[in-house]
């Protein structure tokens, strides 16, 4: 279905300020005011969602009469889709970290349980006691399941996609090469080509193996006397995109707070619903099924296939949208249909 076909749901945007004193977890000193911008849509009155995504998601999750362009999560959310907007009101906000979202001179080192903080203060200004779910896919999830752990009384159960309660060495190893790229470049006055060279980087780990070589032919053009494949058109593209819209010390800040994360997921007070993919490397099967382990509250693990990888979180998939909508309509994580992974 072609989302223009159906009647755009309400849109709504504000601003919040983070109380006077609150402080970032690892930066109790900071000399810093923080302010939460969110995005609501979705009819008045209807169950309320919060959706959060990887680093370079922002509040505009869906369209909206607000804000008609297309959101990060556009295959997924949205009128009639696994996550209706017609039925749901989605809530999200913009990660601490970017311009606008604080005042300090310093760089600073945010974690999952600080964006859960600004998550909280923006259902309290909105007047919302309980929302229904918190969706976190990737960055997002390690959010949501600090929300359960910090905020339960806020959330009926989280879904975590993509996520889990910590990273592993492969993973943050990338990371940090990524981060030492950009870091490399501000020094020489080029932050932006560092930006675009770590997410050329990052989108390697995005796909699976199977994906990319599905996608990408093994020939090459000749350009300026030197070989030029199609992977690696793709990759600069991506990139560049990225680099025109991130600046670069977003960018290290949130790389490193997804580092940062090291939760206790049996501190967790709600139910959760866990889904992943079997050839996610950045957050692979393993990892979930540890993090599943130690919940103690009513919860499900399920394990898909695609050959997307860690992206396949932001694309439709029959057994993905079915996990989602299960995750969503359950009173208990038992009564989600499928098996564990």
């Amino acid at each position: 279905m072609n989302i223009l076909d159906a009647v755009l749901p309400e849109g709504r945007r504000g601003t919040v300020a983070m109380p006077a004193e609150w402080s970032p977890e690892l930066e109790a000193g900071i000399d810093a005011r923080f302010r939460v911008r969110y995005e609501l849509a979705g009819p008045e009155g209807a169950p309320l969602l919060v959706a959060m995504g990887g680093i370079s998601a922002d509040r505009h999750v869906c369209a909206n009469v607000l804000d008609p362009a297309p959101g990060w999560w556009r295959k997924l959310a949205g009128p009639r889709l696994a996550i209706d907007t017609h039925r749901w009101r989605l809530l999200a906000i913009d990660f601490l970290g970017p311009p606008g979202t604080f005042e300090s001179p310093d760089r600073i080192h945010l974690t999952p349980g600080d964006q859960a903080d600004a998550v909280a203060v923006a259902l309290r200004h909105l007047g919302v006691e309980r929302a229904h779910r918190m969706l976190g896919a990737s960055y997002g999830g390690m959010v949501a399941l600090a929300m359960g752990i910090r905020h339960p009384a806020r959330l009926d159960g989280v879904v975590l996609i993509g996520a889990a309660h910590r990273g592993h060495p492969q993973a943050i190893g990338i990371h940090a090469v990524q981060r030492w790229i950009v870091e490399f470049a501000l020094r020489h006055g080029r932050g932006s080509e560092g930006v675009a060279l770590a997410r050329a980087l990052a989108f390697t780990t995005y796909k699976s193996a199977a994906g990319l070589d599905a996608r990408f032919p093994h020939d090459w053009e000749w350009e300026d006397g030197a070989p030029v494949y199609a992977v690696g058109r793709y990759l600069e593209q991506q990139g560049r995109a990225f680099a025109e819209r991130f600046e670069a010390e977003t960018y290290l800040t949130l790389s490193a707070s997804v580092d940062l994360c090291d939760l206790r997921p049996e501190d967790l007070g709600v139910p959760a619903w866990l889904i992943g993919w079997e050839e996610d490397t950045l957050v692979p099967p393993w990892l979930l099924r540890e993090t599943a382990s130690r919940i103690g509250m009513p919860s499900h693990l399920r394990i898909l296939n695609s050959d997307a990888g860690h992206d396949a979180f932001l694309l439709h998939a029959p057994d993905y949208e079915e996990a989602l909508r299960g995750s969503l309509l359950a009173t208990e994580p038992q009564a989600l249909a499928g098996s564990a992974g």
